[in-house]
């Protein structure tokens, strides 16, 4: 055995799942081409990816050449890659994506049955010293022979010769291309998994339950290996169609050049928000940084304040009549605040779909959370429904009190049926009674108007504080 050599040149790993030191990656043609942030515009989708586009300098050079461009998405697909001239005549001849990624057991791999270090320290001197291995398997742990023995495990630290056998630190670009004098500049674009934004709103009521302020929040997650700082940030809401195919490691698409994404910086804090077709697209103000592995937060919309119902809803299950008149356990009807979300701003706005957490202030003056629910996008006046739970003070019982055969084999029928809605509070409850009703029906007796929507049959009722109402129908269902 020797001492562990001082030289720059040795790589060391503790173990598979520790992390390598990495020195710099030499022999490329070309220094590697920076994207400045301030270049660069991304774009994230409701559908967990992401548009990244940014300007590359270009250094003027006759005839052909090979570029490496880094600071790609570690998880870029790779078909999606586009890269153009800006400012002059630019041929790309072809463009090749590397993701050979340097992981500790990738370096294993690279060295199977080749010669590692195992670096021993002494229990009492703390003195390291290097043993000579060759690696004969990375399956299910690490096997070495190791001076006429075979060891399982990590006897010690494992070093490396300083060669990385083509594993980089992060994917690689390479891009041959010949660009004429006037040329100064790429445009790349390419589309990556790993972006991901989502919308969370916040809902206050106000203690007369008339009104809720509401406040939109934009998550933005970058799991895509790299910094994605970025002149322009652009959340689009809205769904877009993607046609999956393969995602080669190495590939020469077609140049196609892409057009800039144009327009003003917005002033005001708030995004900026626009409309492109099927989707809308919100643009953050000002430059944004988002690191590797960040969730950030950013305001979306508010705090505005909104006129709002409170109703509470009761649905009955599909009925299934029988000759034995019954009725079902009591139940408590949800809970739901409900707006028109063209009193947000004038002219209205869409809301991107995402989750409502409402919250009510107390006597004291500190906010309760009241529920949540998930809305889906909502256009320009649409209205928005967000069931908080239930009401545990309204409660609601069912009851069949008379059946009727229509016909001999029972398939046309006719029902008759009691609803008690009891009002345990002090002041009125709005309730909607919903029935699910089969067949072709047709209520011939009700105590209250109903509607019809579709298979259901609604009241909308209003019951005294402290107090019940009594709601009676009789249906015929023909099938």
């Amino acid at each position: 055995m020797s001492r562990l050599s001082r030289r720059p040149r040795i790589l060391a790993a503790a173990a598979l799942a520790l992390p390598v030191l990495v020195f710099p990656i030499r022999g490329h043609a070309q220094a590697p081409v920076p994207a400045p942030a301030s270049d660069r515009v991304v774009t994230v989708f409701t559908g967990g990816f992401g548009q990244v586009w940014e300007r590359r300098p270009l250094t003027p050079q006759a005839g052909p050449r090979d570029l490496v461009l880094d600071g790609i998405s570690h998880r870029t697909l790779a078909e999606s890659l586009r890269l153009a001239g800006d400012g002059g005549d630019v041929a790309v001849q072809s463009l090749s994506l590397s993701r050979n990624l340097l992981t500790p057991r990738a370096l294993l791999e690279r060295f199977l049955g080749k010669e590692v270090g195992v670096v021993k320290v002494h229990p009492t001197t703390g003195e390291e010293k290097i043993e000579k291995a060759t690696v004969l398997s990375v399956q299910n742990g690490v096997v070495l022979r190791m001076g006429g023995r075979i060891e399982t495990g990590m006897p010690g630290r494992l070093v490396f010769p300083d060669d990385l056998g083509g594993l980089s630190a992060r994917p690689v670009l390479t891009a041959r291309i010949t660009a004429g004098a006037a040329a100064r500049g790429l445009t790349l674009t390419y589309l990556t998994e790993g972006l991901s934004w989502a919308t969370d709103y916040t809902a206050v009521v106000a203690p007369d339950g008339g009104r809720v302020s509401l406040t939109g929040w934009a998550s933005v997650q970058n799991d895509t290996g790299v910094a994605m700082d970025a002149a322009r940030l652009r959340l689009v809401a809205g769904e877009v169609n993607r046609a999956m195919g393969t995602q080669p490691m190495a590939k020469a698409p077609r140049t196609m050049m892409m057009a800039e994404a144009r327009g003003a910086a917005a002033d005001a804090a708030l995004p900026v928000r626009e409309a492109q077709g099927a989707v809308h697209v919100y643009t953050l103000a000002g430059a944004q940084t988002l690191a590797a592995g960040e969730r950030k937060q950013v305001a979306l919309l508010g705090p505005v304040e909104v006129p709002v119902s409170e109703t509470l809803l009761s649905l009955g299950h599909p009925q299934v009549f029988g000759p034995a008149p019954g009725g079902t356990t009591p139940d408590h009807p949800q809970v739901r605040l409900s707006f028109d979300n063209k009193s947000l701003v004038a002219g209205g706005l869409p809301l991107p779909g995402g989750v409502v957490r409402a919250y009510r202030t107390g006597s004291d003056g500190q906010p309760l959370f009241a529920g949540s629910d998930r809305i889906s996008d909502t256009p320009d006046g649409g209205r928005v429904i967000v069931t908080l739970g239930r009401a545990f003070d309204v409660t609601v019982k069912r009851e069949q009190t008379a059946f009727k055969r229509l016909d001999a084999q029972g398939r046309n029928v006719e029902a008759a049926f009691k609803i008690t809605v009891a009002n345990g509070r002090a002041k009125p409850a709005r309730v909607r009674i919903a029935e699910v009703l089969p067949g072709d029906w047709t209520i011939t007796e009700n105590s209250l108007v109903h509607e019809r929507s579709g298979d259901r049959a609604r009241w909308l009722v209003e019951v005294p504080g402290k107090g019940e109402l009594v709601l009676t129908y009789k249906v015929r269902v023909l099938r």
